[in-house]
């Protein structure tokens, strides 16, 4: 009994852990270096000349990125996202940024987070797309 109580209690200290170290480093301004789309048959793009940043303060997100990829090079998808003071916050484990907008809520996986770089994901239901942005910190 003592062993899985030692268990948990490690388990909660390692989430609170991650928990804070995201809350202190997510606010800032981020610039959008890379958007990969995975689309819903599994093939993955990329557009590594993307454009736009992200803002993260006081619990909200603002910013837009704009990119464009090519279909198997028979025609090129271009696509945005915006988010326009936008309420946000860190779940309860500290790996998801749940971004709410008026007709859901965003659940952004946050697949990399350090002082300089920031990856995160999520899936978006309307296009069948999961959308993975790959940020730097703007100094």
């Amino acid at each position: 009994m003592k062993q899985i109580t030692a268990i948990g209690f490690f388990m909660l200290l390692f989430a609170c852990s991650k928990y804070a170290s995201n809350e202190k480093h997510l606010p800032g301004s981020w610039k959008v270096d890379v958007v990969r789309i995975e689309d819903g048959e599994g093939f993955l793009f990329f557009d590594s000349l993307a454009t736009g940043s992200f803002s993260l303060e006081a619990a909200k997100i603002n910013g837009k990125s704009n990119y464009t990829y090519s279909y198997f090079g028979q025609y090129d998808v271009s696509d945005s996202v915006v988010f326009n003071q936008s309420s946000c916050a860190l779940s309860a484990n500290g790996e998801q940024l749940l971004i709410a907008r008026d007709t859901d809520t965003l659940q952004a996986k946050i697949i990399v987070l350090t002082k300089k770089h920031l990856t995160f994901e999520y899936y978006d239901y309307l296009q069948y797309r999961l959308k993975r942005f790959c940020c730097t910190r703007i100094l």
